[in-house]
């Protein structure tokens, strides 16, 4: 009887450790809200007469603090301080069911992110797969009072005009290196392999563009209060010759206990997208800040934000300037569910073509 109880003892005691190695787990957000949205007196927001607003029921990655999603992620200890880890993770439009999503390349069943790693605290990281931009980690960090949430830094606020820019948000075929911790600072290099890929040309049969190459460096520091970086990125080859779209962005987030504040500046040369030769002007630069403040007090969440940017371009062309500012409110049942209102409004030259112009917002979300 002892011996068969000193066996189950055996057996419980490595099943334990076997748990504690290796784990896989589910997560999630769903998130929805309802919109106004009203465009400039230029533009149609839908079917209908120019400048007319329209109420929407959109997902969360349109107008609210952050895109429907499911995700798998799971670690395994290789012992030694080394252990394996992944993450595979779908995007899920809420309003209409849809799941997945168009990235780069073409649609994808895990177009959030989907990669393998291995590491530890003392070596640093390796990341192979489909992995965010530096800015895009960075603007959900440290940039952005929202998070890329629901008064978004990065938004095209008409046609080959963004505020800031994030690379996509994600990048396909991507090695990336990040750094130990070392005194609050950590390193990280990213690169987006060039492979062909198809466009969106409608002609018949497709036309096939080369990719360009992503770069991607930064360097975070993250130490009591402060939370600062700064980042490089650009692109390389493809559809021009040599470097273009070349980003850097700095800011920083304190937090102030009653308060946490927030800044960043970003500058850009010879503005382009990867794939659109025909929109890439040699010459063309960018500019845009940012400053946030982030309010909590008992269960609500206030946050206040300006973004604004200038294109400053060729040929004798006029700059073109544009800001988007706006509040929010966000008021928390528990840890996992919130209800949230907010405010949005943009400005600038030619603001009489913007689709967004104005928008309010009611939504409700719940994490898994």
């Amino acid at each position: 009887m002892k011996k068969s109880l000193i066996a189950l003892a055996v057996l419980g005691a490595f099943s334990t450790i076997a748990a504690a190695q290796s784990s896989v787990t589910l997560y999630g957000r769903i998130d929805e809200n309802i919109t106004y949205q009203d465009p400039g007196k230029n533009v149609a927001a839908a079917s209908g007469r120019l400048g007319k607003g329209v109420t929407k029921l959109n997902d969360g990655g349109v107008t609210g603090m952050g895109g429907s999603r499911w995700g798998m992620r799971g670690s395994e200890d290789l012992g030694d301080g080394l252990r394996a880890y992944f993450v595979l993770e779908s995007a899920i439009s809420a309003d209409t069911g849809a799941g997945g999503g168009s990235t780069v390349s073409g649609s994808s069943f895990f177009n959030r992110q989907a990669y393998i790693a291995v590491g530890s605290k003392t070596l640093g990281d390796i990341r192979l797969g489909r992995l965010e931009t530096i800015t895009r980690e960075l603007d959900v960090r440290i940039f952005d009072a929202t998070a890329e949430g629901e008064m978004n830094v990065v938004e095209a606020v008409a046609t080959n005009r963004p505020l800031f820019q994030n690379f996509g948000t994600r990048i396909d075929n991507a090695i990336s290196y990040r750094s130990p911790n070392i005194g609050g600072f950590q390193g990280v290099a990213t690169l987006g392999l060039s492979e062909d890929l198809k466009s969106n040309s409608s002609a018949v049969p497709p036309v096939t563009s080369k990719a360009a190459e992503y770069h991607g460096l930064g360097l975070v520091f993250g130490q009591g209060p402060l939370n600062a970086a700064v980042s490089y990125e650009e692109y390389s080859g493809g559809v021009v010759s040599g470097s273009y779209n070349q980003v850097v962005t700095v800011g920083a987030n304190y937090d102030f206990g009653v308060a946490v504040a927030y800044a960043a500046y970003q500058n850009t040369s010879d503005l382009g997208p990867q794939l659109a030769a025909t929109t890439f002007a040699k010459g063309t630069d960018h500019e845009a800040y940012n400053v946030g403040v982030k309010v909590p007090y008992g269960n609500f969440t206030f946050k206040a934000q300006f973004t604004g940017s200038t294109i400053d371009r060729t040929g004798g062309l006029k700059d073109l300037d544009q800001e988007k500012y706006g509040l929010s409110a966000v008021y928390a049942f528990s840890k996992r569910t919130n209800v949230y209102a907010a405010v949005t409004a943009r400005s600038g030259d030619v603001s009489s073509s913007f689709a967004r112009k104005n928008e309010y917002v009611v939504g409700l979300g719940h994490n898994f």
